[in-house]
């Protein structure tokens, strides 16, 4: 997706009909830089934004009502009616489109009526305008694909709400603008979820197990039943798992906002590094405590009958001795064997067994202690086993134990160091040279809202954990139930083709995703290192999360100029491998020939507002090699800084005039470029 072109008319202060080119205007392919200069109040943000309602409908402003122009709105007589809208021309996938989004407001009584906005989409191919549409979630959909509204973020920068890269799970996002969704489809296509332990019953694995259980007895059919019922229970408990740590991840966005207004408060600096180093080990603490919990609730489920039956052993065993039988059986022998020998009158020793003799009435005694008439051999067996059991279930028990304080004392580490960091909050609360406000009291707040999330994400693990307990159980019995017929094995060849290819495409999907990984980082290092005056240490994790450490491996505290850095040189070395990749498949070079990668712009607003003149240079730089569009609005002190190292890239210039403060135009540049 490249810009092409944005119109206005009335919207916000941009009065009247306004339109900026974003192509340079000699065809020069390198001129790829638009720039935009303007003070503060002048419309930049409005500039940028402008992209996401209208590819979106939402609205990022501060009044997010007022899309209006002001000048517009006073002008209107009662029951008069006026239009604001916002239109940009791209290129994607070779054609042309473009998107307009209106909103009508009317004049009543009571004030302005804004009516819902609605957009309409159209694309050239082949000399002939296409409409895509009516509905709008026809619309929404065809955007979707093109630029989903979750990757916004990554290339419409709003300087003044310091972006950065969040300590989260990127990996979804960044895959996704990547092009492994499309390995992402397949499995789940072939399989289903990635978490589930056995293939859904809606995939294609699942459809010919089904269809194996079709042609099987009633006990398969009921293990079918069992197994999809419960694959209902799991995907429940993930999607509500995947609530929890989203709703985890917003208080915990909201604390490390508190965090960082700390961190930046001088006298306050080294009591916030304690906290903040005590965050850290709690979330190392949780990790291992999930780890731990986890693997407690797995034995549990599957060794749970020794825990209990152990501390009975002893009581049985003294009950067994009170009977004593144990030991008047002999093991082996059963009463039709004894009856047999003085049936035929002679014992296997050889002694006369005549009835009425002591022999005869020595061995005729047996017959009480043997089966079927007496359990006294069986009490033997049973001593034995008890025996045999105990010292098979001790070790268990004291494993069991031993999992079970480690849970606890890892729990009592983590209330001692949230202990800790109440003491450093409140040390921090006395000082009086900073105004805390209510501080505290939001993040008590905050920690007590998250305690309760995590409470309820720990139900969903053990009711998910339950669910594919029972789903293995399920599917061992279905395996075990289902029938041999003539079109049994026939669905059974279909579902190994199935799984072959699912292997295949896992296999592939884990490989393209490493590979992928470590171009990141390779680009990512590369931009950094050139921005940044110093020497740090950049990693990309499993999540596609970005990590700095200095060069001996220790973590950065990160400052305000330095978590931009990070964040353009994240979001570029991103660009820049999209776009690779794209190039890569265009001449033939990715053996795989799967379609990855795309081309992306780069729109910022106030991108060196925390940069000094050395890092705004370097930025622009590296940012303006690194993307293949890259569009600017920015003060013009900034401009003099960033200039020197946009030579031969600023294809178009623009300036905004701010006529009053209602209204601003868009004019070409006046000034030194």
């Amino acid at each position: 997706m490249l810009l092409k072109a944005v119109s206005y008319q009335d919207f916000r202060p941009f009065k009247g009909y306004q339109r900026v080119e974003l192509t340079p205007d000699n065809g020069d392919n390198d001129a790829k830089v638009t720039v935009i200069v303007g003070n503060n109040t002048y419309g930049k943000s409005t500039f940028v934004l402008s992209f996401i309602w209208c590819l979106y409908g939402e609205s990022r402003f501060s009044r997010p009502n007022d899309i209006l122009n002001k000048k517009v709105a006073m002008s209107l007589s009662t029951n008069e009616s006026a239009t604001a809208w916002v239109e940009v021309v791209f290129e994607d996938g070779g054609r042309e489109y473009t998107i307009k989004r209106t909103q009508t407001f009317k004049k009543t009584e009571n004030g302005l009526k804004a009516s819902e906005s609605e957009a309409s989409l159209t694309y050239v191919d082949g000399g002939q305008v296409h409409r895509i549409g009516p509905l709008q979630n026809e619309i929404n959909m065809a955007i979707k694909s093109i630029l989903p509204q979750d990757l916004s973020a990554f290339f419409f920068f709003e300087g003044e709400k310091d972006n950065e890269i969040k300590k989260k799970d990127l990996g979804k996002a960044v895959r996704t603008l990547l092009g492994l969704e499309a390995f992402d489809e397949m499995r789940s296509h072939l399989y289903g979820s990635q978490s589930q332990t056995t293939p859904y019953a809606n995939s294609v694995m699942g459809y010919y197990l089904g269809k194996q259980n079709n042609e099987s007895d009633g006990k398969a059919s009921a293990a079918w039943e069992k197994k999809k019922a419960a694959e209902g229970d799991l995907e429940n408990a993930n999607d509500r798992i995947k609530e929890l740590d989203r709703e985890i991840d917003k208080y915990e966005g909201f604390i490390e906002e508190i965090n960082i207004k700390l961190r930046e408060a001088g006298p306050v600096k080294e009591l916030q590094k304690r906290r903040d180093d005590i965050a850290n080990e709690i979330n190392s603490l949780e990790r291992d405590l999930e780890k731990k919990n986890k693997a407690f609730i797995i034995t549990f489920g599957k060794e749970a009958v020794s825990l209990f039956v152990t501390p009975l052993l002893d009581k049985v065993e003294a009950r067994l001795d009170q009977m004593n039988v144990s030991d008047k059986g002999i093991r082996g022998i059963e009463g039709k064997a004894i009856k047999e020998l003085l049936h035929r009158g002679e014992c296997l020793c050889g002694a006369c067994l005549k009835e009425g003799t002591l022999p005869y009435k020595n061995v005729e005694r047996y017959i009480d202690f043997v089966p079927p008439q007496s359990i006294g051999t069986i009490v033997r067996d049973m001593k034995e086993a008890i025996a045999r059991y105990r010292d098979e279930n001790t070790d268990f028990v004291v494993s069991y134990e031993d999992s079970y304080r480690e849970i606890q004392e890892i729990k009592q580490k983590i209330r001692n160091l949230e202990a800790e960091d109440r003491e450093k909050l409140a040390e921090i609360v006395k000082i009086g040279d900073i105004d805390l406000g209510s501080i505290e009291e939001n993040l008590i707040r905050y920690k007590k809202k998250i305690g309760s999330l995590r409470d309820d994400r720990d139900v969903q693990v053990s009711i998910r954990t339950k669910k594919e307990s029972e789903i293995e159980t399920a599917t061992n019995n279905f395996n075990e139930y289902k029938g041999k017929s003539e079109r049994a094995k026939q669905y059974q060849v279909y579902y190994k083709y199935a799984e072959a290819i699912y292997n295949w495409v896992n296999k592939n999907y884990s490989a393209k995703d490493k590979e992928l990984r470590s171009r990141l980082a390779d680009n990512v290092s590369k931009i950094f290192d050139n921005m940044y005056a110093g020497q740090r240490r950049v990693t990309i994790d499993d999540k596609y999360n970005i990590n700095l450490t200095t060069t001996t491996g220790e973590e950065l505290d990160l400052t305000g100029g330095l978590r931009v850095i990070q964040y353009f040189a994240y979001v570029g070395g991103l660009v820049k491998l999209a776009y690779d990749i794209m190039l890569e498949r265009k001449n033939g070079d990715d053996e795989a020939n799967v379609a990855l990668g795309e081309q992306y712009p780069l729109v910022l607003d106030a991108a060196f507002s925390h940069a000094d003149d050395v890092h705004t240079h370097n930025i622009a730089r590296e940012l303006s090699g690194a993307v293949n569009q890259l569009i600017f609005a920015l003060m013009d002190k900034d401009w003099q800084y960033a200039k020197s190292g946009l030579i031969g890239h600023v294809g178009r210039m623009y300036e905004l005039v701010k006529i009053d403060e209602m209204e601003v135009q868009i004019k070409t540049y006046g000034g030194d470029k």
